[in-house]
């Protein structure tokens, strides 16, 4: 159950990164950007990558915005 806590707590703490990144770049947060499917695609594109979660957000909304 610990395993499941850390995740859900990483993931919301992802949302909320993301969400910034992208209103900081465009005004708007996530959702008015790419859709909760695309959200799940990115958080595990994230979870596979070696890089600092702010860092991996950045380059997204980079690409993506």
């Amino acid at each position: 159950m610990a395993t499941q806590n850390t995740t859900d707590s990483s993931w919301t703490v992802f949302i909320e990164i993301l969400s910034d990144e992208f209103t900081d770049k465009t005004g708007f947060g996530v959702y008015a950007h790419i859709t909760p499917v695309d959200i799940n695609q990115a958080y595990q594109q994230y979870q596979q990558r070696n890089a600092p979660m702010r860092l991996f957000a950045r380059e997204y909304v980079r690409h993506h915005a």
